[in-house]
């Protein structure tokens, strides 16, 4: 009687500890979503707001000279619309493979054969950060 008192109190106790470990894992499991949200929300709106392509200081750092004007209106809108669609893909409600391949389409469709090596090595750099806040590792992607 009393080992069976004592296996059924263990049962208990290990049982709620089993819960208490489940719901400490999903609170968890929540923060880091939602901090990761967050992560993305910040790093898209700072590529959005930057002045990467109109500061000159930023073309001197990569050891070039700024591009024509009409280049760096190109780069801008290309990277807005880039973040619109990435946006989109972020929070859309699919597993990640197709969200990779769609990451992937978005970075095809960017206006590559309208760029010299270092425009595009720029953009690619502009847009890597939120590509790696989007869950996805750029040099697989570029």
């Amino acid at each position: 009687m009393k080992s069976t008192f004592t296996i059924i109190l263990l049962f208990l106790i290990f049982s709620s500890c089993n819960e208490e470990k489940r719901k400490y894992e999903t609170k968890k499991e929540t923060l880091l979503t939602v901090m990761n949200q967050k992560n993305f929300k910040i790093t898209v709106e700072k590529i959005r707001t930057s002045n990467t392509f109109v500061d000159p200081k930023n073309w001197a750092a990569r050891g070039l000279n700024p591009s024509e004007q009409s280049i760096i209106l190109k780069l801008r809108k290309a990277t807005n619309d880039f973040l619109d669609k990435l946006e989109k893909i972020y929070s859309a409600n699919e597993d990640s493979e197709p969200k990779y391949k769609e990451v992937s389409n978005i970075v095809d469709e960017l206006p590559w054969d309208e760029l010299d090596t270092e425009e595009k090595e720029f953009l690619a750099d502009e847009l890597a950060p939120a590509i790696k806040a989007a869950g996805f590792d750029p040099s697989t992607i570029f």
